[in-house]
């Protein structure tokens, strides 16, 4: 699928990986929409690009169904004359608010609130913009003899697939979870799905409330947001990509 004229969801595209998503998507020619509660940032990158290519509805919690249509049924009308192709789905949290106590021991240990907190962000509220907008994407026309209507990347982590923090890591070992069995349900109306399972990476969000972030074994730094960014851009163009998780580590396995 092509990238030039359509237009992307980028979800927690205000800042970090999401925001670098946003820089990479307008470069090919494409138009995007941030779904963030990040008003200040977003309104920073409409005002960087002009409005008709990067527009924001204004602040949307991906876990209320309500603010995620309203937001898509904006983007829609701002974008009349273009056609919606996908989300990359960028946003969540590492860490429940201070405010959100653990338990045990110095409160270290995760409670039910802060397992809650966490996999509602992380993982219902993927889900929400995933099949709200997929909605939309089985009613658009082939873009290509392979009749492909759509795109959705997710964002998952190593710390999922290698059983580390608990709330975090089981949100995003679910995403991964999710992966196949939505490109399953999807594939039948031309609509893949992907996810990215990234290490560190330098970027703020990335591995916020960690200290010392671990560089990968080689190359032996912390990825580059546009390292990211440029994956992305490559699924997106590549029709066989469907349904898969693609580590992005530089071989790292995550630890307690």
């Amino acid at each position: 699928m092509h990238i030039e004229d359509l237009v992307f969801i980028i979800t927690g595209g205000a800042s970090g990986l999401g925001a670098q998503v946003v820089h990479s998507i307008i470069g090919k020619g494409g138009f995007v929409a941030i779904f963030d509660i990040n008003k200040e940032n977003s309104i920073a990158l409409v005002n960087k690009y002009g409005d008709h290519v990067c527009y924001f509805p204004g602040p949307v919690d991906v876990c209320f169904e309500s603010q995620v249509e309203e937001a898509l049924s904006k983007t829609r009308s701002h974008f009349s004359n273009k056609v919606l192709a996908g989300a990359i789905l960028c946003s969540g949290v590492l860490i429940a608010p201070s405010f959100i106590h653990g338990f045990g021991p110095e409160n270290r240990l995760t409670s039910y609130r802060q397992f809650e907190h966490i996999v509602k962000i992380n993982l219902l509220g993927a889900f929400c913009v995933a099949q709200k907008t997929s909605e939309i994407l089985i009613n658009n026309k082939p873009f290509n003899e392979d009749g492909e209507k759509g795109i959705i990347i997710i964002l998952s982590s190593i710390v999922g697939l290698d059983g580390v923090i608990v709330g975090y890591g089981t949100s995003k070992a679910a995403l991964a979870g999710l992966t196949l069995p939505l490109a399953n349900e999807l594939s039948p109306f031309g609509i893949r799905v992907m996810s990215i399972a990234p290490g560190p990476f330098d970027a703020p969000m990335a591995y916020n409330g960690l200290t010392d972030p671990i560089p990968a074994l080689f190359p032996h730094r912390l990825g580059k947001p546009k390292e990211l960014s440029d994956l992305v851009l490559q699924i997106i163009q590549m029709p066989m990509l469907n349904g898969s998780v693609i580590r992005m580590d530089g071989a790292l396995r995550a630890k307690i």
